[in-house]
């Protein structure tokens, strides 16, 4: 199912002179707030903290009497980066809560009624554990006479790796002051600008256990009241994956302040291929509630699922006879399975994929069916005389 993140923010700010368009007492700073305008995991279910420690954030700022005609609209020729050309980096402001976030530098709402600030979030780690940007271009369109924003995210993963994640948020447009928590119906004593980030990769995970109504647990094996098996994924991969990608979004000025607006686009370009791959699994458990993990949180690239995309791995089977403690029994099965077959034929952007596999050890005794293809045939020999 799909999952949704949300940050709480306050206190957002940073600056360089230019910018700061109050100077007076009364001066009102940027905040940011928990988005809880769609369905969302609930604060104290989750830290956002186990998902990124700090996230980008980027604001054009339309000012009164400098960006804006007489009567407020958007003159098409000029804004301004109200945090700077490469944005805002954006911190926990305390670590023991995670609800609060802050820059280094602050800054205030301007003061003109007409004036308003446009924000785009998001945060990036690549498959290599880098960071990770996407491309951003702010600009007029003339045809629809409004701003569009466009971003731009190639990425790469590395096979294995599950440190890899991106996110972006909806773009708040045409916001003039923080607004109320009521006003999105939340429960928090903050105010500010609502962010609500979503995952653009998706994420594999593939789940293994060892089943049967006879089978007892045991540490590294499962075993009967005949035999005992110990069983070893080798060598798992799911291949070929597409591990490269451009995801290409767009989103367009609604005219007025409203709730944040969501990104259009989709990933193009994955053309090239490669395995995702872990290390041998030791399956020893015997419920599906408490299966081994085999993948764990996988960010893959978003595709179509072909016949062709396999989870492939070798089952070493140890099988030692009670009656024979001394003489097991080892077999190397080589299995596919392939991913479409299993209830899914793509991973979609913000959607989580679990994939089970259940075990049986074979547990059919060796048996023989003794059988006299007839009885003794008489034979008569030649009578001899002597």
């Amino acid at each position: 199912m799909k999952k949704y993140l949300f940050i709480a923010v306050a206190a957002l700010a940073a600056s360089v002179a230019c910018t700061k368009v109050n100077t007076e007492a009364t001066q009102i700073p940027v905040k940011f707030q928990a988005a809880n305008y769609v369905p969302q995991t609930k604060a104290g279910e989750v830290s956002v903290l186990n998902d990124f420690e700090a996230f980008k954030c980027m604001a054009y700022l339309h000012a009164e009497g400098i960006d804006l005609n007489a009567d407020g609209t958007v003159n098409g020729t000029s804004y301004q980066n109200f945090f700077g050309a490469t944005g805002e980096t954006i911190s926990p402001d305390n670590t023991t809560n995670p609800t609060e976030w802050a820059p280094s530098h602050t800054y205030y709402w301007p003061k003109g009624t007409k004036s308003f600030v446009n924000f785009i979030g998001w945060y990036g780690v690549d498959g290599n554990g880098a960071d990770s940007a996407p491309t951003i271009t702010y600009a007029y369109d003339g045809t629809a006479s409004k701003y569009k924003a466009t971003m731009v995210w190639d990425y790469t993963s590395v096979a294995g790796n599950s440190a890899s994640n991106l996110l972006y948020a909806d773009m708040a447009w045409r916001f003039k002051a923080n607004n109320d928590p009521a006003t999105y119906g939340l429960d928090s004593v903050s105010e500010g600008v609502p962010m609500l980030f979503h995952h653009a990769l998706a994420q594999i995970n593939v789940k293994v256990y060892a089943d049967g109504t006879s089978l007892t647990a045991g540490t590294g094996n499962v075993s009967d009241a005949n035999a005992t098996w110990t069983i070893a994924l080798e060598s798992p991969a799911i291949t070929p994956v597409y591990n490269a990608g451009t995801l290409t979004l767009t989103n367009e000025d609604p005219g007025t302040a409203s709730t944040p607006q969501a990104w259009t686009g989709s990933w193009a370009g994955t053309g090239t291929t490669g395995d995702i791959t872990a290390a041998t699994l030791n399956v020893d458990k015997i419920t599906k509630a408490t299966a081994n993990t085999l993948f764990n949180a996988t960010c893959v690239v978003p595709q179509t699922i072909g016949a062709t995309v396999v989870l492939n791995f070798n089952m070493r089977i140890t099988t030692t006879y009670k009656t024979a403690p001394t003489n097991p029994n080892v077999e190397l099965i080589p299995i596919s399975i392939k991913l479409n077959d299993m209830g899914t034929t793509a991973w979609a952007q913000n959607t989580k994929y679990t994939y089970y596999i259940k075990i049986v050890p074979s547990q059919k005794e060796v048996l023989f069916d003794p059988a006299l293809e007839a009885d003794w045939t008489e034979v008569e020999g030649t009578e001899q005389t002597i």
